[in-house]
């Protein structure tokens, strides 16, 4: 079974201060599977997805929300200097039968 795999990056590296953060990019849909990654852009840091979820609206427009936390690793996950924050790099695959 072959399959068509889409991928988008997003263009340039995108800042997120220590915390957590919402970001939202309006890409999916309800017919075909989608997959979201977001990766710190810099060495030394620590990036967490920790929800991921979709609304729509009456159109079927559809907006993904990523929930990320940036910030010193956790206990035991390396020993990464203090930070004030990263740049982020958001990707997502759509993959479909031909």
């Amino acid at each position: 079974m072959a399959t068509v795999t889409q991928f988008w990056a997003d263009p340039g590296a995108c800042f997120q201060a220590d915390g957590t953060a919402e970001w939202t990019w309006d890409l999916g849909d309800r017919d075909f599977y989608w997959g979201f990654s977001v990766r710190p852009f810099q060495a030394n840091q620590s990036v967490e997805l920790v929800r991921l979820w979709s609304t729509t609206d009456n159109d079927l427009n559809q907006t993904t929300h990523l929930l990320v936390t940036v910030g010193p690793a956790p206990p035991g996950r390396g020993t990464f200097p203090d930070s004030t924050g990263t740049l982020l790099r958001f990707t997502a695959i759509k993959v479909q039968e031909p």
